[in-house]
């Protein structure tokens, strides 16, 4: 991307206006122009790279509302920052990305809380039901405890030799 944009600039930008740019009168500003130049290149690599590994990780539909929430930090930071006008408009579009977000917060979060636990639930029953848990023991541990007491001194005895 920065070769294909590096030719378009030779072919295409009119260089008799380079040497009476401020930016790039004497070695500070040139300096200074290209470290801008390339953070504002790296913090746009990070950027994707940020939003590849949230896809990979979670799914499509954080990035859109990571998206959301990044234009509502857009219009704050123009309000605040540059000093732009504070519309109605633009304060109902705020207020409705807000509310927007937290619904989709709370709807995600009430989802988990509901599996977690029906899954608590049916663990719990089969656990009280006789049925094999994760480490392939029934019941509850408490009537385990036993087995697990015999096993061990099985296993003491194998050491001792007897």
């Amino acid at each position: 991307m920065a070769l294909v944009t590096a030719l378009l600039c030779l072919l295409l930008d009119p260089w008799h206006e380079f040497k009476r740019n401020n930016y790039f009168n004497n070695l500070w500003h040139v300096t200074w122009s290209l470290l801008l130049m390339l953070s504002g290149g790296a913090l746009a690599f990070f950027m994707v790279l940020t939003e590849f590994v949230l896809v990979s990780v979670t799914s499509a539909a954080n990035v859109q509302i990571e998206g959301v929430v990044k234009e509502a930090v857009t219009i704050l930071v123009a309000i605040f920052y540059f000093h732009d006008e504070f519309t109605w408009l633009r304060g109902f579009g705020l207020f409705t990305i807000l509310v927007g977000v937290s619904l989709f917060n709370w709807y995600k979060f009430a989802n988990i809380l509901v599996v977690s636990f029906n899954l608590f639930c049916e663990r719990y029953q089969k656990l009280q039901a006789g049925h094999p848990n994760e480490d392939g023991m029934l019941g509850s541990p408490d009537a385990n405890a036993s087995a697990k007491y015999v096993i061990l001194e099985e296993i003491d005895d194998l050491d001792e030799g007897t």
